[in-house]
């Protein structure tokens, strides 16, 4: 055959059979490159290599080698050009009659096995090598026993080493340095160092030589900390990566060749002076570091050749004009973040190459749109202004761009109609981001002649109308559609339709009404849909089954009815499913438990939901469930029993039974426990003692009884490790983030808040109010760092207030009410500096009401009423002794002033004629007879539906 590559790369071969030979000899003997890479051979394929006698480049990159290869098996491929065995766990090549012998040799890749420094006596025959990785070799290396043409080497080792004078490109990771390493390097051009350790005399040696560096790339690795300055002469350094401490040397000034500069992603202050002499530099990244940059370039006016400059991310200040255009013609540019720009700097204004534009995150103090420099540069592709306090009308520039494709005006002040004409001016436009301004009227139809456009988002603005039919029939590549926080109205979309590639809509928080629309049924690449907060009814529709792609549904706070369809658990990639807030009914379809493993977001709050959940239902990697307030029932089922990324539990306003599970400490990442107002009985389980996440625990109106733990304890979210926060899903194509962040409602200070996760991962509470639980307040609670509130009222326990509380200092809320206290009020509460709200009242507290100091003095009789043994001038009593009354002589009966007898008779007398007269009146007049029957009924009524909707919010439970 006269095959001369065959690539097998990324199978599962583990033997090549006869693959090279049949009956009548070898067959593929002509074979010059063979790559089988990422497979499953073993030792044995080198047996199988022998009849590819012009075989120039094998490949065994990622397979199952191990232990020792016979140079015997490899010698017979004499023209071998490239080998590479990285990747494997070989450990050494044995001998066999003779040394390795390939002399055609010249790339040699075995990184990433398990070689010691005896390794580079096996490859010392291999006179021609040019090239060769080494990476994680142990023990001393010489390498000076061979391989003396060597020019690339690529190498990580753990002890001090010798180098050749041949070599040309050189990179070296975790590997120490010794003194005498620089001498050595006379032909090198190429000196890459990662993670080494350098000594402190390392470019202080007397014979330094580093005249034909080209490249130097220093990362992670210890460097002296003036080594820029006695490196020596680096006449022929053109590009240069490397850490440097504090601030700019001045001695940059003498590296005339340099090209490429990045500094990127230091700590440097200072300025940028010391980059003014450098003539020949045509990139340069400053990004992510402190220096000062002016917003007129100044310190870079002369730099001629300079095209690349990034220099985001350190501090841009506003300084002089320069009325002379600059020497450079920029064609990439990012200056973001942070400072004042005052006006667009000059230099913008001499610029005509420019293609890339980021001036984001800097604050302009500027009306109007920069058109000019898109008239300007016709070759502009990207301009970012996100966030420049940019106000005034948006304009297009004229004539029409041809070229632009990603604008992203986002976070400002623009204000009036999006021009109508932007279609026609901006056609060539891919991403277009115009979020978060104060932009009004109607969406232009003319977006439907940006037959390229993928991205564009309209959110958060004052827009109103419809989606113009054009725009939803011409933009037919049109991936990510976001018009979320309008005031558009009226039907979703009309029948011509032609968004067949959308991956992502977000439609919510508009005036949206009608039925989801069957248009959406042809986005097979959807994987994204939102339509919360609209005016959406009708049922879920069934074509959504058919959405393999779907990974997050949001229907939330519509008008929806019906129930939720089976066929929603057999879509394979829904991972977030929202539709609280509707009509919704009936049981959660046992089709969910197809759910359990990508489930990872579940509301179903504020519905009709009734009946258990599934005993199917087992989400093992789910992060949020919402289910409050609907009429499910039952115990508590083990259907989170093994969700151990679960964050959010919120099942409150059910009719749940049963005691609360011991699996619960299972919920390792759990943070918010809502339970509230269900019928939970038995004790409080300490194995909530064991969730060291917990912020936020309501257990409030059940009937639990029994003590509370000693050891039950919260924190406060913004004192966890910071890659623990809300969830928030990620979706690729357009580098955007989209959060299903739902509320929770949570009880202080004797009201129901709703709070955001991003408010209440600054707090943390304990609600148990409205229960059965006795004993004592334990003391332990005062251990809790940043507990902003605590209600325990409406239970029966006993025993005095802590004093300890006086501990809580960042607590807002503390609610006791209702209990059976006794004791003092402690007086050190005064230094509860935060306190707003402090309920004390139905207890039997006695002594002296606290003095009206610190946030105690803010509270009036309401926070102490219903203790009969307090006094002080909050309740009206007097705390001074009073002298006890004379003993009435005996025989004698004093009823006062009043005498009993009499005013009984009277009381009585008075009753029976009032009976009389109003009997009287309704018998004479059937007007007035029906007319008091009437109020009395209404007053009966009126009494009723008081009592039914206040008692309960009066007494908290």
């Amino acid at each position: 055959m006269n095959l001369k590559e065959l690539y097998l790369c990324k199978n599962k071969i583990k033997s090549l059979g006869s693959l090279f030979y049949d009956k009548n000899g070898p067959k593929l003997n002509k074979l010059e490159v063979l790559d089988l890479s990422e497979n499953m051979l073993n030792n044995s394929i080198f047996s199988s290599l022998g009849a590819l006698s012009n075989l120039k480049y094998l490949y065994l990159y990622h397979n199952k080698l191990k232990g020792r290869i016979h140079m015997k098996d490899l010698n017979s491929l004499r023209y071998l050009k490239e080998l590479d065995l990285s990747d494997n766990k070989v450990t050494e090549f044995v001998p066999s009659q003779a040394e390795l012998r390939l002399m055609n040799l010249k790339v040699v890749d075995l990184g990433d096995n398990l070689f010691n420094n005896t390794i580079l006596s096996s490859l010392a025959g291999l006179s021609n090598l040019k090239a060769l990785t080494l990476w994680n070799v142990r023990g001393s290396i010489d390498m000076n026993d061979g391989l003396r043409n060597l020019e690339e080497l690529h190498m990580s080792c753990y002890s001090e080493w010798q180098i050749l004078a041949n070599l040309v490109d050189l990179i070296l990771e975790d590997s120490s340095l010794p003194l005498n390493f620089i001498p050595t390097l006379s032909s090198l051009k190429y000196l890459h160092l990662s993670s080494c350790y350098v000594n402190d005399s390392f470019f202080m040696h007397e014979r330094q030589n580093l005249r034909n560096l080209e490249e130097l790339l220093l990362e992670y690795s210890s460097l002296p900390s003036n080594f820029i300055q006695v490196i020596g002469p680096l006449t022929s350094l053109k590009k240069f990566y490397s850490p440097l401490p504090r601030s700019l040397p001045m001695c940059f000034s003498n590296l005339t060749s340099l090209e490429k500069l990045d500094l990127s992603f230091n700590d440097l202050s200072g300025n940028m002076s010391a980059l003014k002499s450098l003539a020949s530099l045509q990139w340069l990244d400053l990004s992510y570091n402190k220096l000062q940059i002016p917003s007129s370039l100044g310190y870079l006016f002369n730099l001629s050749k300079l095209q690349y400059l990034s220099a985001s991310n350190n501090i841009i200040y506003v300084d002089e004009m320069h009325s002379v255009a600059p020497r450079f013609q920029l064609r990439v540019i990012s200056l973001s973040c942070c400072g004042n720009g005052g006006s667009f700097p000059q230099f913008l204004y001499h610029q005509h190459d420019l293609v890339d534009v980021t001036l984001s995150h800097i604050h302009f103090k500027v009306n109007q749109f920069p058109f000019w420099l898109l008239e300007n540069n016709t070759n502009l592709k990207r301009l970012h202004l996100v966030n420049c306090s940019l106000s005034g009308p948006f304009q297009v520039p004229f004539p029409s761009h041809l070229v632009l494709e990603d604008l992203d005006i986002s976070n400002n002040f623009f204000s009036g109609n999006i021009p109508t004409e932007i279609g026609a001016h901006l056609p060539s436009l891919s991403s277009l981001n115009m979020s978060k301004n104060d932009f009004n009227g109607s969406i232009p139809s003319s977006f439907g002649d940006m037959s390229s456009l993928q991205i564009l988002d309209l959110s958060n603005n004052q827009l109103f109308g419809g989606i113009p039919e054009h725009f939803a029939w011409g933009c037919s590549l049109l991936e990510i559609l976001a018009l979320s926080k309008n005031t558009l109205q009226g039907p979703i979309f009309s029948t011509n339709f032609s968004l067949m590639s959308l991956s992502q809509l977000q439609l919510n928080g508009n005036n949206f009404s009608g039925m989801i629309p069957n248009a959406l049924s042809n986005c097979s690449f959807l994987g994204t849909l939102d339509l919360s907060n609209n005016y959406l009814f009708g049922k879920i529709p069934s074509w959504i089954e058919s959405m393999y792609s779907l990974s997050t549904f949001d229907v939330s706070r519509n008008q929806l009815s019906g129930r939720i369809p089976q066929w929603m658990g057999n879509t394979s990639n829904l991972g977030q499913i929202d539709v609280a807030d509707n009509h919704l009914q009936g049981l959660i379809p046992r089709a969910f438990c197809n759910l359990n493993r990508q489930l990872q977001f579940l509301d179903l709050s504020m519905n009709n939901f009734s009946g258990i959940l599934p005993s199917c239902f087992k989400p093992s990697n789910i992060e949020e469930v919402y289910l409050s307030k609907n009429m499910l029932q039952g115990p508590l089922p083990n259907a989170f029993r093994k969700s151990s990324f679960l964050v959010t539990l919120d099942l409150s306003y059910n009719h749940f039974s049963g005691h609360i599970p011991n699996w619960i400490s299972n919920l390792s990442q759990l943070s918010y426990l809502l339970l509230k107002r269900n019928h939970f009985e038995g004790e409080i389980p300490i194995q909530l003692c064991k969730l060291p996440h917990l912020s936020l625990i309501d257990l409030s109106m059940n009937n639990l009884s029994g003590g509370i733990p000693s050891c039950l304890k919260v924190t406060a979210l913004n004192k966890v490790p910071d890659h623990y926060s809300w969830i928030s899903y990620n979706f690729l194509g357009a580098n955007r983030s989209i959060s299903i962040e739902e509320s929770i409602e949570y009880t202080i200070k004797s009201r129901s808040y709703t709070y955001k996760k991003r408010i209440l991962q600054y707090m943390s509470g304990i609600d148990l109010s409205c229960n059965k639980l006795t004993g004592e307040i334990p003391h332990e609670i005062k251990n809790i760092l940043m507990l902003y509130t605590l209600n325990l009222s409406h239970n029966s326990l006993i025993g005095p207030i802590p004093r300890a509380f006086s501990n809580l200092r960042d607590i807002e809320s503390l609610d006791l009410s209702y209990n059976n206290l006794t004791g003092n009020i402690p007086p050190e509460y005064a230094l509860l500096h935060f306190l707003q709200y402090f309920n004390v009242s139905y207890n039997n507290l006695s002594g002296k009401t606290p003095e009206k100091i610190g946030q105690l003095g803010t509270f009036d009789e309401s926070s102490y009423v219903g203790n009969p043994f307090l006094c002080g001038s909050l309740v009206g009593k007097n705390c001074s002794p009073i002298a006890p009354p004379k003993a009435p002589s005996d025989g004698a009966k004093d009823h006062g002033f009043i005498d009993m007898d009499a005013f009984y008779a009277s009381f009585f007398a008075c009753y029976i004629v009032v009976l009389l007269c109003i009997g009287a009146v309704s018998y004479i007049n059937p007007y007035w007879r029906q007319a008091w029957l009437y109020y009395v009924q209404m007053t009966i009524n009126s009494c009723y539906y008081f009592v039914m909707d206040n008692l309960p919010r009066n007494f908290g439970c």
